[in-house]
């Protein structure tokens, strides 16, 4: 038997890791210099390449769900990526 939503899901969070990663090393949020462009590109293909997969398999529901969770866990991190920490007093 076959667990529906969970190939989507595991997508999503191995997208969700991608994203979170791309927000760690993003040059505008940490005021640093520019990074390597090279790892940028890698981690921005990596974040679709679970989308791609599923489509390419069929598997149209685990893709539905991916584009769901996927955007969901986006919008989490780049919403908490963009908190400023209070200084403690």
């Amino acid at each position: 038997m076959m667990l529906l939503g969970w190939l989507g899901l595991s997508g999503a969070l191995v997208s969700a890791a991608c994203i979170a990663l791309l927000a760690a090393v993003d040059p505008k949020r940490r005021g640093a210099g520019p990074t390597r462009p090279g790892l940028r590109r890698l981690l921005l293909s990596a974040t679709f390449l679970p989308g791609l997969a599923l489509g390419v398999a069929g598997r149209w529901s685990d893709f539905l769900i991916w584009v769901g969770a996927a955007a969901i866990f986006g919008w989490a991190i780049a919403a908490l990526a963009s908190m400023r920490r209070k200084p403690r007093s």
